[in-house]
């Protein structure tokens, strides 16, 4: 058997099988096992939705858990081949988002389009130690468009990050975080609230 590869008859069927024939049985062969994995291996609460074209990439024995009144919109990708993706209740995923275990993730999340939260890289030496094992979102955590969380970050609850960040280290809670790499400008929106309030003031005594 395991040399069934190297037989006459083997490479016969394989040289009279035609190319479109392979794609299509490929393709129908990969369908059965995400169905397959998405049907056995995601547990979810109720009212949980995945949108058209959900791709879920399974490896033993990791599993996600969905907690309920969670939607992920269309061309969603999850993978747990790396570890297990845990999800709170009323989280809305955009749509292309990408997202890759070991994570855990909060209630109430909020993701914009095309939005990736990536799993474990290869670290260098000096980075193994210092590595998480898991990324962390807290609870009520707006991920703006074309975002990227690296692995390992924590994301404190009630977090804002704007579109196009790229986060590669831990953001308090509360905190507004933008750029690449992102960086907290927190301080830099509250001084701009401060000066609008203000011109307005001042604009207000003027028509007095």
């Amino acid at each position: 058997m395991g040399n069934i590869k190297n037989s006459t008859l083997y490479r016969t069927v394989e040289f009279m099988t035609p190319t479109f024939v392979k794609v299509i049985a490929k393709r129908i062969f990969w369908k059965i096992v995400r169905f397959y994995n998405r049907c056995r291996y995601i547990e979810k609460g109720r009212f949980v939705e995945f949108g058209y074209r959900f791709r879920f990439d399974r490896s033993a024995p990791y599993r996600a858990r969905v907690g309920e009144k969670t939607i992920a919109e269309d061309f969603n990708v999850w993978n747990i081949d790396l570890g297990d993706i845990t999800v709170g209740k009323k989280c809305w995923f955009g749509l292309n988002n990408v997202v890759m275990g070991p994570v855990e993730i909060g209630d109430e999340l909020s993701t914009g389009p095309y939005v990736k939260i990536l799993g474990p890289r290869h670290p260098v030496p000096p980075q193994v130690a210092k590595q998480r094992q898991k990324t962390t979102i807290g609870n009520n955590v707006w991920i703006s468009t074309g975002s990227i969380i690296l692995f390992g970050v924590e994301i404190g609850d009630n977090a804002i990050i704007s579109a196009g960040s790229v986060v590669q280290k831990d953001i308090p809670a509360g905190a507004f975080v933008g750029g690449n790499p992102a960086r907290n400008l927190s301080g830099l929106i509250q001084k701009a609230w401060q000066s609008t309030d203000n011109k307005q003031s001042e604009k207000a005594g003027n028509e007095k």
